[in-house]
């Protein structure tokens, strides 16, 4: 496995577009069944409270199986990544809200391998140890390099 390399963090907001639009539309009665399903589907809590005990069960008893599926489904492990972080998916990246953090608390590398690039986010805290995830996305997924962003305390990764 190759070494790590770091990404370059652009603070232009202009060259971004529009980050912050939100995918479901809801003017007056012109949406669709789809969207209406898709935002259902968003927002089902009774969905997430399933998963919650579900994994509850799997700690209790000594299965944790997100290791394995990870190592299986590493789109897996970024969509984790990514919700334990209050982040939000896109279909080319992802936003991460980052506040109380500045530009120079925190760090991306890149490291390739055959079938992924692996992105490794570390953020310190002065007097603590440094926090850290690495998430993999596929080659097949990523139309060009990753571009990064730090906006408003957001940041945003693109692929």
């Amino acid at each position: 496995m190759a070494s790590w390399e770091n990404i370059d963090i652009n603070l232009d907001s202009s060259l971004v577009g529009d980050l912050e639009e939100e995918l479901i539309d809801t003017s007056g009665l012109t949406i669709s069944p789809q969207s209406l399903h898709g935002e259902f589907h968003s927002t089902a809590q009774h969905l997430t409270e399933v998963e919650t005990r579900h994994r509850q069960v799997l700690v209790t008893a000594g299965m944790i199986p997100e290791e394995h599926i990870s190592s299986v489904e590493p789109g897996m492990s970024l969509k984790w990544m990514v919700e334990e972080l209050n982040g939000r998916m896109n279909p080319d990246g992802l936003s991460i809200p980052l506040m109380g953090v500045e530009l120079g608390d925190f760090q991306l590398s890149t490291n390739h391998d055959d079938r992924y690039i692996n992105v490794k986010l570390s953020i310190k805290d002065g007097h603590t140890e440094s926090f850290e995830r690495t998430f993999s996305i596929p080659r097949e997924s990523m139309d060009s390099q990753i571009n990064a962003h730090f906006i408003n305390n957001r940041l945003y990764l693109r692929w």
